[in-house]
């Protein structure tokens, strides 16, 4: 192609860089472009400029720069550059051709304020481009509006736009940062460019250089393009830069989907595209086989593998076939089954699905017996217990007496007193499952001799074992008011004895 090796190829269809004389008016970018304008001509106030990354917002501050050139200074500005105030104030009287050196914040700021009011001679206009605005502090947004309020004779001698991300306007949501919020006078939103725009776009930048966009880029081309950038003009202009290099390096024109799939995998670090080739539909006497491949179906290798699409091979083992057979079988059988009952034939329906596998009904490969040591414990314990006399407890011992000498305990049941005075006995426990209950008994005496019964232990515990303790003293009450009392008396008798 002619045209593509021409002198005026030298300058470059797509650029990376900003640049005014390139700017596309799109419906959104030259909204914005209108409104801000306006905002600097009349001095309005601060602007904003609000867009996602590579929708051209750098762009757009370049041509605001470019058509104010002759009537204000123009001083850009960049936010990921600038970290404190004596760094803004210092950028912007370097700017201005201002020195700056060896002078402090002070300094710096009457410097500016006497190159905006010099005496006697006319006001200076200035207007501010500050670009990546959203990584600016508080404390330099600040600062920007305090520069932004001078003013003399009630115009504004300084305007100001700011450009940034969403962020730019959620710091703007910051209360300290109310009074600037307030004194903003435009907000513009840019957002990516829609199909035919981006198609527009495409041929408005490739024409720019002399070249034929039609010849460059077919239809499908153009779609391709679109539907790998989404419209966002900086990946455009990478995509396009990438696919007029390759044009010029092979010579291939016009440009396709295809082309421009290749080119934005290369750019991305993507894998290739791959495009399945067309298959004929299968005709009646065509044959689908599944398994595996035999020696006489293996592919030769001289055919080229990039024409061939990919495959997964697939192995079955035995047991999988088995089961996949008797599915199978299952249903042709279902099937056979339903069509001869609507056919009219009656068919007792069998049930041929084969059950379930239960994946926990499997032996274990070790399993460990558990024996309770303690179980038998508190039998054996009583079995060997020596026999002891109750010296103290008499009611208690009088209880055992008669159980162990009366045949019929309902006798005892119906013992309400305790005996004054009984020596000391020995005593044998009696077996509580031989005792016959007198059909006199209500029913709650007789429902807790049949627990007392249920509750023993089936075999012999032996001997019961009671705790002898002759030495305890005499048990006396003491009424709460005299714990006290009673406290230091048992100190006092503590620290005698």
């Amino acid at each position: 192609m002619s045209d593509l090796h021409s002198p005026a190829d030298s300058i470059r269809p797509f650029v990376a860089t900003p640049d005014a004389s390139r700017y596309f008016p799109s419906a959104v970018a030259e909204e914005a472009r209108q409104r801000i304008s306006r905002a600097v001509a009349r001095g309005e106030g601060p602007a904003l400029l609000i867009g996602a990354a590579g929708t051209g917002k750098s762009l757009l501050l370049e041509v605001l720069g470019e058509q104010f050139r002759d009537l204000r200074e123009v001083v850009p500005l960049s936010g990921g550059q600038i970290c404190t105030r004596r760094s803004l104030l210092q950028t912007i009287l370097f700017q201005l051709d201002l020195p700056y050196r060896d002078m402090d914040e002070g300094e710096l700021r009457l410097s500016l304020l006497d190159y905006l009011e010099p005496g006697e001679s006319p006001s200076r206009r200035l207007l501010l481009l500050v670009d990546e605005a959203d990584s600016l502090p508080l404390r330099l947004l600040e600062e920007l509006r305090s520069i932004s309020n001078v003013a003399r004779s009630g115009e504004t001698l300084v305007s100001l736009v700011m450009a940034g991300s969403p962020n730019l306007e959620e710091q703007f949501a910051d209360p300290q940062l109310t009074a600037f919020s307030q004194r903003l006078s435009t907000r513009c939103y840019l957002a990516p460019l829609g199909r035919e725009e981006t198609f527009q776009y495409v041929r408005a930048q490739v024409a720019a250089t002399s070249m034929d966009p039609d010849a460059l880029f077919a239809r499908d081309g153009l779609e391709a393009i679109f539907g790998a950038t989404d419209g966002i003009p900086r990946l455009v202009n990478q995509l396009g830069d990438q696919l007029v290099w390759m044009a010029q390096d092979t010579g291939q024109t016009p440009l396709d989907g295809q082309i421009v799939q290749q080119a934005w995998s290369e750019l991305q670090q993507l894998p290739a595209p791959w495009n399945t080739p067309t298959v004929s539909a299968p005709t009646e006497e065509s044959v689908i086989e599944f398994g595996e491949l035999s020696s006489e179906d293996v592919i030769p290798a001289d055919e080229s593998e990039e024409d061939l699409p990919a495959s997964i091979p697939i192995s079955f083992q035995p047991h999988i076939e088995a089961e996949i057979s008797e599915t199978l079988d299952s249903a042709e059988l279902l099937i056979e089954q339903i069509e001869q009952h609507d056919s009219g034939i009656t068919v007792p329906l069998e049930t041929a699905a084969p059950l379930a596998h239960d994946p926990f009904h499997e032996a274990f490969g070790s399993e460990e017996i558990v024996l309770d040591q303690y179980l038998a414990f508190e039998c054996e314990l009583l079995a060997t217990a020596p026999r002891v006399i109750n010296r103290l407890d008499t009611a208690f011992a009088c209880q055992l007496l008669d159980i162990t000498h009366q045949e019929d305990p309902v006798e005892l049941a119906r013992t309400s007193s305790e005996p004054e005075s009984l020596d000391p006995v020995t005593f044998e426990p009696a077996a509580i499952e031989d005792v016959e209950f007198d059909t006199e008994l209500d029913s709650v005496e007789e429902e807790e001799m049949l627990l007392a019964a249920d509750s023993h232990p089936t075999h012999d515990p032996g001997d019961l074992l009671v705790i002898e303790d002759e030495g305890r003293p005499q048990m006396q009450i003491v009424q709460g008011r005299q714990f006290r009392q009673l406290f230091s008396t048992l100190q006092s008798q503590s620290r005698l004895g």
